[in-house]
């Protein structure tokens, strides 16, 4: 099949992509029972049945890189791409990663360590939490380097180059951890910080993770003029699923790779060749929910686009209710956050409801206000 059989060369697939707005509502939904399992279980525990899948499977190659993925595809999509304009949208995502790690980290063991005086649990460790690097940290960057990169008219395809010669250059930078904790944090933010404890110093460095940003752009610019999306994904998404179906669950009984550990740095931290199974990964799940999409019905399809446009509310609702209840409440009163995988599930299914339901909550107050405004 010619090129020209599958893309325009004009825009012709500019509106909602359902098969987008599905996957990210599933894993959204489930962000919350993804970061209980984190929060709450132990080492022994993450190492096989629903702590491991919802920590290394879903929370690995399932949820983050569909994010970063969708960002860069965003990117191609949105109206608002000039180069201020993005730099503005990083800034202000960084802005709200800060102030989520004030109010998930900072504010919280400030309470708990009021309460119990715990230096060890609340205190030791809290400049990494609140400085340190995550997906928001990360999207700030990738966005103000996009911003950068468009500035100089650097075309999508060379912009996915330079991005590769990133992710490669960053290979042998991972692991670094020096003795000067402030030139962690912030070298955290671009390569992978590591102390060989079980604390990550960083997640989503941009130097790796801006691979699956730019990919995600690039295939943003191509799915715009993509004219069959049936023939594409029949043609790429099993090939992806079967990449996909072999290579996790190797990696995992040879005890290897990201999905050789227990989440942590062996995913945030993952080398070229397995950035290139994380995008196979996302291919497999589109073709899988363009499929999906066929078959639901419009009112589900409608509550997976309002489920899915609230993603960075609901990030920031999730990870807020998940640290107080966990790290908090539960662990003052039982002296422990660690709970037993059921009831694990449990809380964190009932705070990624409260989570989706907080974010339409917050996102159709904000509209009402704005509207006011106007009048």
């Amino acid at each position: 099949m010619k090129m020209k059989d599958l893309f325009s060369d004009v825009p012709c697939n500019t509106g909602r992509q359902n098969e987008l707005d599905l996957s990210k509502a599933v894993v959204i939904f489930f962000l919350a029972t993804i970061h209980a399992y984190v929060e709450c279980s132990t080492d022994d525990q993450l190492w096989s049945g629903l702590p491991y899948f919802f920590d290394s499977v879903l929370g690995g190659p399932l949820a983050a890189p569909m994010f970063i993925f969708s960002m860069g595809i965003g990117l191609a999509y949105t109206k608002k791409n000039s180069a201020d304009e993005i730099m503005r949208r990083g800034l202000h995502i960084g802005i709200a990663g800060f102030l989520l790690n004030i109010c998930r980290f900072l504010i919280p063991s400030l309470v708990g360590y009021a309460i119990t005086h715990d230096y060890n649990r609340y205190i030791e460790k809290l400049y990494y939490l609140v400085f340190g690097n995550d997906i928001l940290q990360f999207a700030a960057l990738a966005m103000i380097l996009m911003s950068v990169l468009i500035k100089f008219n650097i075309t999508p395809w060379k912009i996915w180059s330079i991005a590769l010669l990133m992710n490669i250059a960053a290979m042998p930078l991972n692991e670094i951890y020096t003795d000067i904790t402030p030139l962690n944090i912030f070298l955290g933010h671009f390569i992978g910080i590591d102390n060989q404890e079980e604390t990550v110093m960083s997640d989503f460095p941009l130097l790796i993770w801006f691979l699956m940003y730019a990919t995600g752009y690039v295939w943003g610019v191509y799915l715009k003029r993509l004219k069959n999306k049936d023939k594409f994904y029949l043609m790429i998404s099993p090939v992806c699923a079967v990449v996909t179906a072999v290579v996790l669950p190797l990696e995992y009984i040879l005890k290897f790779g990201m999905m050789g550990g227990p989440g942590a740095n062996v995913f945030y931290h993952c080398n070229t060749w397995e950035m290139f199974v994380c995008i196979a990964v996302q291919f497999a799940m589109l073709g899988f929910y363009h499929l999906l999409s066929k078959y639901i019905p419009d009112k589900m399809q409608e509550i997976a686009f309002s489920v899915s446009r609230n993603v960075t509310i609901v990030y920031c609702i999730q990870w807020t209710l998940v640290w107080w209840a966990a790290d908090v409440f539960i662990y003052i009163m039982t002296g422990s956050q660690y709970m037993e995988s059921w009831k694990t599930l449990l809380l964190g299914l009932i705070l990624s409801f409260a989570s989706v339901v907080f974010a339409e909550i917050w996102r159709k107050f904000k509209k009402g206000l704005s509207e006011r405004r106007q009048v």
